[in-house]
């Protein structure tokens, strides 16, 4: 990859779209001619009413800076209607993961229509509609669908600019459209332009040489923005930010300056930092695991947490607090193995170059951001990433750092008693099993998409694709909650069962990699066949498919008592006679079928 980098690197410096398109068709003859291995592949379609080559370019330099190597399919010039309502288009022969459709409000409502003067919202969302309901009839892949720009046409008149005006509720009803539709997705890209800046965003020069709207200042970010919707559906992620404290959580130095010294409170210094902890907050409600990792005394750190008055975030949303005089990379390290997740689940922000180098020569699988010199900048710098996005919310999503947070006080438990058994026991753990709960398959499809250690297959869906599954009436679903003294873990385990003729084959058996070791694996497979045994199913198949990161439970099955039937490098299939099976007793945990 470090070609590849260089030739990003070049392009960056140059900034320019000619700079990026020589560089995507360098990057593409790499990738194709196997000279560098993208972390993954993916294929996607930008249909638009405007000439859109020069956005598909950066896409794809923004994508090999994630080593994915994108293949885009960008059919002839304002070509989206007959591509999407042509069932034997190109669009739908090519199978992209994700089609964008970007449309200009003016294609959209034509000049010459007579209903224009009199168009309304609803009409307009009818036309978006319909187009959006002929692709779902052919394919069943995401669709993400650009808004509609709502700069003022005459920003220094008096008067309202009702086009603006109604540009403006119909992207607020293009939302409400589609809101519980888990095959359609916006990118907003009204307020894309408008945190851009309209004027810079949007480039009549452009747009009157080459029929394309946008200014070359405002395509990196719009790549990006595409690249939030990629990386969000593959499950691309980071899950923990890991944080210095001194000069990077408040001002100065706690060990020196001490509680009262140190700058965090309504002004300035110290206000910057108070707005980068309510950002911090921010992530941390929407699932984001937080960390410390400092070099510093911990009963220093620990009274700051604590007792000082200005600190938003406290000692209950930290899930590791790495706080001594070891280096970083080692605390680092630490911190995964407690929280059981991998190095490429991490960022670190730090204010100090040396630190943040030290990481990236040492841990670069950890993302460290570049922090800027002036705090004020580091709230800003942080929410102009995509490495926490989300395609959408679910409940564990927003407990996510306190249930981490709350695993701490799990592994405090551990430290204090005698053996493996003890600890379990002292949880009074519950595990729930339900039998195709539609309310879970949100939370479903995102284990599928994040998670790997505990993965037997690693089969990734979407909810649209669980959906129609289960709608063929031969798949049946079943999901396991996990509560023990400390709290409410939520859905932390699922699996996919398909019966294939009098068969029945878990196509996918995932568990969340905070509860591993606990033993509620044993009561998500004891269910699945208790049920086949009592619908006398005679076997139930089961597959393992190792991953790079799966090798945790490549003998799981043997574990379950099933039989190894087929075996090679890189697949084999399990079988276990229902009738036979005779589930673990595990009398630390309390199992409840629902």
């Amino acid at each position: 990859m470090s070609h590849i980098n260089n030739i990003l690197k070049q392009a960056w410096d140059k900034g320019s779209w000619l700079a990026h398109r020589q560089a995507a068709r360098k990057i593409k003859t790499i990738f194709t001619s196997g000279k560098a291995e993208p972390l993954t592949n993916m294929k996607i379609a930008l249909l638009s009413s405007f000439t859109i080559d020069p956005l598909a370019d950066y896409a794809i330099t923004a994508a090999a800076a994630e080593q994915i190597c994108l293949d885009i399919y960008l059919p002839g010039y304002d070509q989206f209607n007959q591509e999407i309502l042509n069932p034997k288009s190109g669009l739908y022969n090519f199978q992209p993961e994700i089609t964008f459709l970007f449309i200009e409000w003016d294609s959209l409502v034509l000049a010459d229509d007579p209903k224009m003067p009199n168009q309304t919202e609803n009409e307009i969302i009818a036309r978006i509609k319909s187009l959006v309901d002929h692709f779902k009839q052919h394919a069943s892949s995401l669709f993400v669908l650009g808004n509609f720009i709502s700069a003022l046409s005459w920003p220094l008149h008096i008067t309202p600019d009702n086009k603006s005006s109604l540009i403006t509720q119909v992207n607020q009803l293009l939302f409400e459209q589609f809101a519980d539709d888990p095959q359609i997705q916006i990118l907003d890209l009204n307020a894309l332009a408008a945190y851009h800046g309209y004027q810079t965003a949007l480039s009549p020069e452009m747009l009157h040489l080459a029929r394309h709207p946008f200014s070359e200042s405002f395509l990196p970010i719009l790549s990006q923005k595409i690249m939030s919707h990629i990386k969000a559906l593959r499950g691309l992620t980071r899950k923990c930010l890991v944080l210095d404290c001194d000069n990077t959580l408040w001002g100065g130095i706690i060990g020196e300056d001490g509680l009262d010294g140190i700058q965090l409170g309504p002004d300035t210094p110290g206000r910057e930092f108070v707005d980068f902890q309510k950002t911090i907050l921010e992530l941390f409600q929407q699932g984001v695991i937080l960390a410390i990792n400092s070099k510093n005394n911990y009963a220093d750190v620990l009274e700051v947490l604590q007792n000082h008055p200005q600190m938003v975030l406290r000692e209950k949303h930290f899930a590791a607090l790495e706080i001594n005089w070891s280096d970083k990379p080692a605390n680092m390290r630490r911190i995964a193995r407690d929280l059981n997740l991998g190095l490429d689940s991490f960022v670190f922000f730090d204010d100090n170059p040396a630190e943040r180098e030290m990481m990236q020569q040492m841990l670069p699988e950890v993302f460290t951001v570049d922090a800027p010199d002036n705090p004020a900048w580091f709230a800003r710098t942080l929410r102009e990433t995509n490495l926490f996005v989300k395609a959408y919310l679910t409940e564990e999503d927003r407990r996510r750092g306190q249930i981490y947070a709350d695993q701490r006080r799990r592994q405090k438990l551990q430290s204090s008693v005698n053996s493996v058994e003890e600890y379990l026991t002292s949880l009074d753990m519950i595990a729930t099993v339900y039998l195709t709960n539609t309310d879970h398959i949100k939370r479903v499809a995102q284990l599928t998409q994040r998670t790997n250690q505990f993965n037997l297959t690693t089969r990734r869906y979407q909810e649209a694709d669980i959906k129609t599954m289960l709608d063929t009436k031969k798949w049946r679903l079943y999901t396991l909650s996990l509560k023990d003294k400390f709290g409410d873990n939520g859905i932390v385990g699922a699996a996919l069962v398909i019966r294939e003729n009098e068969i029945w084959r878990i196509d996918t058996f995932l568990m969340s990699c905070r509860i591993i070791g606990r033993g509620a694996e044993d009561a998500l497979a004891a269910r699945i066949l208790q049920d086949a045994s009592g619908l006398n199913i005679p076997l139930v198949h089961a597959e393992y498919i190792p991953s790079a990161k799966n090798i945790l439970v490549a003998d799981f099955w043997e574990k379950m008592n099933f039989a190894c039937i087929e075996n090679s490098s890189n697949y084999s299939l399990w079988r276990c006679q229902p009738e036979k099976y005779r589930p673990k007793y595990l009398n630390y945990l309390k199992v409840i079928y629902q």
